[in-house]
């Protein structure tokens, strides 16, 4: 297999086109070495009738990569995996809300499959981090989620979903966060090895096809996103971004709705239903 300078493993296309060519998702791999971002390239294939649900970008390297809130990410060539879903009809679900939470099922459930050792310390930081630890505080980040829908006469057309996870970076390679952020790790650094990039985006894709499968559960997938949610119970400071500024609600976070909404009991005892924003568990001084 072709490695670059480093001694990393570029991802075998021909490996996934076989393992993926019966499959709903990934059957169509959309591979590039480098791009700007593979939310960029999956939106000019998606709105494009002949690209079909399912299809998959993936990049080796992104120069202009984002997360929320226009975050950069960025991660060394070959180390990451970097991946855009595109899904239209059959494949999008009745509440389209439900696709933070399948996004953040699915790349759970491709990490454990792959690396089973890992199973009982992964979870969610609500909306869209996947995390590794036993409980927030102490989690560390290795990927992340990034959604994006398009409408045609009030119904959705397609939604793109971006997924960002570290993988065989080591420490000296992660990203700089902000201070009230999660601190970044990779799959390598936590289990000390190196992880096959391939065969966990293999695995992803699969994830992907059980939960939209016509026989996944809503309710099933809900509980089992709930039960993956690191968030709850904890203090929160929650930053809602609008048009008007920004504004900040500190208390803890007790439930989600089964819309995806994080409900906050601030401290004077009444509840917000937040369905956006950035949330830590440092509450201000």
């Amino acid at each position: 297999m072709t490695t670059n300078s480093a001694h990393h493993p570029i991802l075998d296309i021909t490996r996934i086109a076989v393992a993926l060519k019966d499959a709903e998702i990934g059957h169509n791999i959309d591979y590039h070495a480098s791009v700007d971002s593979t939310m960029a390239v999956a939106h000019r294939l998606a709105v494009d009738p002949a690209t079909r649900s399912g299809t998959i970008v993936v990049a080796e390297e992104q120069t202009s990569g984002l997360g929320r809130l226009q975050r950069r990410w960025l991660a060394p060539p070959n180390q990451a995996l970097l991946a855009t879903l595109i899904l239209k009809a059959p494949h999008l679900p009745a509440n389209i809300a439900f696709l933070p939470m399948i996004a953040g099922i699915a790349a759970v459930r491709a990490i454990a499959w792959l690396v089973p050792d890992l199973t009982d310390d992964l979870g969610l930081k609500w909306p869209n981090d996947v995390v590794i630890g036993a409980d927030l505080a102490g989690a560390r980040k290795t990927g992340g989620i990034l959604i994006e829908s398009s409408f045609l006469r009030d119904q959705v057309d397609f939604a793109l979903v971006g997924i960002g996870i570290n993988v065989n970076q080591d420490a000296a390679t992660l990203p700089v966060v902000p201070a009230d952020a999660p601190p970044p790790t990779s799959l390598r650094v936590v289990v000390g090895r190196t992880i096959d990039r391939t065969a966990l985006l293999i695995a992803l894709c699969r994830a992907w096809e059980e939960l939209v499968s016509p026989d996944a559960s809503p309710h099933d997938i809900y509980h089992e996103w709930r039960n993956l949610l690191l968030t709850l119970g904890q203090p929160v400071t929650a930053h809602l971004y609008a048009d008007h500024g920004a504004t900040r609600i500190t208390g803890r976070a007790v439930d989600v709705t089964p819309d995806g909404e994080l409900v906050v009991v601030d401290e004077a005892g009444i509840s917000h239903v937040l369905d956006a924003g950035d949330v830590t568990t440092r509450l201000p001084e």
